[in-house]
C-alpha cells in the first residue's frame, strides 16, 4: 500500500536516496571544522538580523577551518522580489561577509537556490512515504488555521499530530 502511494504521489522519480547522497560526498574538512549555512529568503533588502547571522556563521566556519555556503530560499514565490538576490550578494560584498561556496559562487553542493533542489527533496519524501513515516494531507487552508488557532487557545504545540492527523 505504502508503495503504490509514493508511487501515485512521486510517479517521476526514480533515484533513491543512496543515489542522491552519492552526489555530495562528506566535505574532507579537520576535525571540529563547521559548515555553516546562510539562507535568505529573496523577498527585499537584508535587514540587520541577517547581516548579523551571516556574520556569525562566516566568522564560526572560517575560525574553525571550515566552510560557509549561500543557498537563497526562494520558496516563498508570493513574497518574493525582483532584484533581491542580487540586493543580497551586494550587501554580503558591502558588509565584507565572506563565504566560500553558494550562491553566485561555485561548487560541488548545489543547487543553491532552494526551489532547484526539489528533486532532492521529493526522493527523501518518496521514501518516507513508502516507510509509512509520511503521508499526504488533504485539509484545506482553512482547516489547518482552524487547527492551529484551537491549539493556541488550548497552550497546545501546534502542528498535525496525534488525534488532528486524520
Amino acid at each position: 500500500m505504502n508503495h503504490e502511494l509514493a508511487e501515485l504521489l512521486f510517479p517521476n522519480i526514480n533515484k533513491t536516496r543512496e543515489e542522491i547522497e552519492e552526489l555530495f560526498p562528506a566535505r574532507e574538512l579537520k576535525e571540529g571544522a563547521m559548515v555553516t549555512r546562510f539562507g535568505p529568503s529573496p523577498t527585499g533588502f537584508l535587514h540587520v538580523g541577517n547581516l548579523c547571522g551571516a556574520f556569525l556563521d562566516s566568522v564560526m566556519a572560517h575560525q574553525s577551518g571550515g566552510v560557509m555556503y549561500l543557498r537563497l530560499e526562494d520558496t516563498d514565490s508570493k513574497r518574493k522580489v525582483e532584484g533581491a538576490s542580487d540586493l543580497i550578494l551586494n550587501s554580503l560584498e558591502h558588509f565584507h561577509i565572506p563565504y566560500d561556496e553558494g550562491y553566485g559562487k561555485t561548487g560541488i553542493y548545489g543547487p543553491y537556490v532552494q526551489s532547484e533542489r526539489k528533486e532532492i527533496y521529493q526522493v527523501f519524501a518518496k521514501a518516507l512515504v513508502e516507510e509509512g513515516k509520511a503521508y499526504p494531507c488533504f485539509m484545506t487552508e482553512a482547516e489547518l488555521q482552524e487547527i492551529r488557532e484551537g491549539q493556541e487557545l488550548r497552550k497546545e504545540i501546534t502542528g498535525i499530530y496525534g488525534h488532528y492527523a486524520v
